[in-house]
């Protein structure tokens, strides 16, 4: 994870050393509401409300790099309900993303823009089981993974937009999507 992170830094930096003169720096906040479906080896199928956190380089108009942290909240699931079988599943981490754009009425005082990204994921998948009276902290590992989205922008002054979101990830064993929603500040 520590390579992603110092990749991630890295190739925000470059970017915005060689952007012209529309480069932005945008960091953000966005509440995530998630729906984790898990097959027959993890049968837990829920939904969460979780955050993200991110900052992006917008290297010009139409393209940008993203890094952003993801905390997917709790899905909870009864998987052996005559022993108090409670499990709960979070997933944590950070991702990177290509982001590219369309403008949508660019001249207007309120400008739009779509948005579409792929990129890449590494998260913590981080279980808590019922045991009695007692919750027991495990893990089911590390995923590391390919993830797309799409969204929309809607600028309501020159440094703050609203946004808004939906991301797919390709997690092993499970389909995890997300709705975001949130805003950021241009700087």
């Amino acid at each position: 994870m520590k390579r992603l992170i110092i990749a991630a830094a890295l190739m925000l930096v470059a970017c915005a050393a060689n952007a012209d003169n529309e480069r932005k720096f945008i960091a953000g906040v966005s509440a995530s509401f998630s729906d984790y479906k898990g097959d027959a080896s993890y049968p837990v199928n829920d939904s969460g409300l979780g955050m993200q956190f991110f900052a992006q380089a917008r290297v010009n108009s139409w393209f940008g790099l993203e890094g952003a942290y993801y905390n997917s909240g709790d899905f909870t699931r009864d998987i052996d309900p005559a022993n108090n079988g409670v499990v709960d599943i979070s997933l944590r981490g950070l991702n990177i993303s290509a982001i590219g754009y369309i403008p949508i009425f660019p001249n207007a005082e309120n400008d739009m823009e779509f948005f579409g990204k792929l990129g890449l994921y590494d998260y913590d998948i981080d279980t808590t089981t019922q045991n009695g009276a007692s919750r027991v902290p495990g893990s089911l590992g590390h995923e590391t993974g390919l993830l797309a989205g799409a969204g929309i922008i809607l600028h309501i002054s020159d440094g703050i937009g609203i946004r808004t979101d939906v991301n797919y990830y390709d997690i092993d064993n499970a389909d995890l999507w997300s709705l975001n929603m949130g805003v950021q500040i241009t700087f």
